[in-house]
C-alpha cells in the first residue's frame, strides 16, 4: 500500500475522491444497463459492465500518466489543440443527417466507434484560455489587445459547438466567464461578454434547425413550474418515480425498478436509478463528492502559480458544474439537457477527457506541494 501511495503524486483526497466516484459508477452501470442487455445482449448483463471497467481503468491509466507531466507543457501545446480541435467541429456539423445519433450530429464516427469533439473541446479551450489569461495580465484591461482576442476564440469554439451540442456550448461559455473573473478582466469587458452571448444565443435559437427541441425543452419546464394542469414528460416522470420510492436510504443496490421504464438510466439519468438505491443519502454522499473535488481544487489555486491557478479553477468548475447540472436536471430542477454525470455515466470519450482534466489537475496539484516544500500528508491541510 505504501508502494502504491507513493506513486500517487499530488493531492490525496482528490485521489480518494476519483477512486470513490469510479468504484460508485461501476455498481450504478451494473445496475442501470440489465434492460440495455436484455434488449440488445441476450440478456448478457455483464456485458455492459465489462465494457463500462474497461473504459474506467483506461480513464484512470490516461489520468496516471497525464499527471505525471508537468502542467505547464499543456500550454506549449494549446494553439495546436485548437486548430485540430476546429476541424474536427467543423466536421461534425457538416457530415450530414446520415451521421445523427438521437437527432443530434455530435459525434464522428469510426468503424464502431464514436467520438465526441465537443469533449476535446472542452479541454482545448480550457487550456488555451488559460495560457492566454496568464500571458496577457498587463494588457487584460485593455478591450483591444487583451480582451477581444479572448471573445473571438471562446465565441468561435460555441458557435461550432453550439448548432448540435447546446448544453456543452453553454458549459464552455460559463466556465470561460469563471476565469475570465478569476483572472481579473474588467467587469465592463465581462459585461459585454454576457451581452454578445445572450444575443449570439437568441440569433441561434432562430435559425438552428434543432430550436424547436430546445423550445420544447424551455417550454416543459416553464410549464411545470406554471401551469397548475402540467403533464410531466414520460422521461422526467419515471425520474421522478425513481427519485419518490428511493427514499432516505434507498432499495438496496441492484434492486432499482426504474432502470426498465426510464430512457438512458445509463447515462444522463443515472443519478436517478442512484438516488432509487441508495436514498438521499447516497445522492447526497455523491454531490458531497464533486463539491469536495471542488473545494480541494480551490485549496490548490491559493498555492499554484497563475497558469495552474487559471488551469485547475476552469477544469475543475467544467466538471462540477457538468455535474451540478446533471444532478439539477435529474431532480427537476433545470431543463432537460444531454450532459452526462462526470466519471459516473456510461460513455466513451467522456471518460477518456475526464480522465486527463482530472491528471492535469492533479499535476497542478503536485506542482504546488512541491513548490510548497510540503510532504503529502499535510498536503493542503484543511
Amino acid at each position: 500500500m505504501n508502494w502504491v501511495l507513493s506513486k500517487l503524486k499530488g493531492d490525496r483526497v482528490i485521489w480518494l475522491v476519483i477512486i470513490i466516484i469510479s468504484c460508485g459508477s461501476l455498481l450504478a452501470i451494473y445496475s442501470s444497463t440489465s434492460s440495455l442487455a436484455f434488449k440488445y445482449r441476450d440478456g448478457n448483463t455483464e456485458f455492459y459492465l465489462v465494457k463500462h471497467f474497461a473504459l474506467i481503468i483506461l480513464g484512470l491509466i490516461v489520468m496516471y500518466v497525464t499527471h505525471l507531466f508537468d502542467y505547464r507543457i499543456f500550454a506549449k501545446y494549446s494553439q495546436i489543440l485548437l486548430f485540430i480541435t476546429l476541424p474536427l467541429l467543423a466536421f461534425t456539423i457538416f457530415q450530414g443527417k446520415e451521421a445523427e445519433i438521437n437527432s443530434a450530429t455530435r459525434w464522428i464516427t469510426i468503424g464502431d466507434q464514436s467520438f465526441q469533439p465537443s469533449d476535446l473541446a472542452k479541454l482545448a479551450i480550457m487550456i488555451y484560455l488559460a495560457r492566454v489569461l496568464t500571458e496577457k495580465q498587463e494588457v487584460l484591461k485593455d478591450f483591444q489587445k487583451g480582451f477581444l482576442p479572448i471573445l473571438a476564440v471562446v465565441l468561435l469554439v460555441c458557435a461550432f459547438i453550439a448548432p448540435a451540442n447546446l448544453s456543452t456550448a453553454l458549459l464552455i461559455f460559463i466556465c470561460c466567464l469563471i476565469m475570465m473573473l478569476v483572472a481579473g478582466i474588467d467587469l465592463k469587458h465581462i459585461g459585454g461578454f454576457v451581452v454578445i452571448g445572450l444575443i449570439c444565443l437568441v440569433l441561434l435559437v432562430l435559425i438552428a434547425p434543432r430550436a424547436a427541441t430546445w423550445k420544447s425543452r424551455v417550454v416543459d419546464y416553464v410549464e411545470r413550474w406554471t401551469d397548475p394542469n402540467y403533464e410531466v414528460n414520460d422521461q422526467t416522470a419515471q425520474a421522478n418515480i425513481a427519485i419518490a420510492t428511493g427514499g432516505m436510504f434507498g432499495k438496496g443496490a441492484g434492486n432499482s425498478t426504474q432502470r426498465n421504464a426510464l430512457p438512458h438510466s445509463y447515462s444522463d439519468f443515472v443519478f436517478a436509478i442512484i438516488i432509487e438505491e441508495y436514498g438521499l443519502f447516497g445522492g447526497a454522499l455523491t454531490l458531497f463528492f464533486y463539491l469536495l473535488l471542488l473545494f480541494r481544487v480551490a485549496v490548490i489555486v491559493t498555492v499554484s502559480k497563475t497558469f495552474g491557478a487559471l488551469l485547475a479553477a476552469g477544469l475543475a468548475s467544467m466538471l462540477v458544474i457538468q455535474a451540478l447540472v446533471n444532478m439539477g436536471v435529474t431532480v427537476g430542477v433545470l431543463p432537460v439537457t444531454g450532459l452526462p454525470l462526470p466519471m459516473m455515466s456510461m460513455g466513451g470519450t467522456s471518460i477518456i477527457f475526464t480522465g486527463i482534466m482530472l491528471g492535469i489537475i492533479l499535476s497542478v496539484s503536485r506542482s504546488a506541494l512541491e513548490n510548497s516544500g510540503q510532504d503529502q500528508e499535510g498536503a493542503y491541510a484543511v
